[in-house]
């Protein structure tokens, strides 16, 4: 048994960011294990925040 039905797996469903066109992605990694991912544009702020935020040194960093 399995709570996502397997039909759903590739599906694109619109929405999932208040700033931008995203697009949020449903994909089977493996049996029982699935994946939701969200594609925002890439003009999109709030994208581009969590891309600073990947990118930038922990705040409790101290060289």
């Amino acid at each position: 048994m399995t709570v996502i039905p397997e039909a759903l797996n590739g599906t694109v469903i619109p929405g999932g960011c208040d700033t931008c066109n995203a697009e949020q992605r449903i994909t089977r990694i493996e049996p029982l294990l699935w994946s939701i991912g969200i594609a925002h544009d890439d003009w999109c702020p709030t994208w581009q925040q969590i891309q600073a935020l990947r990118t930038a040194p922990p705040a409790t960093f101290r060289p």
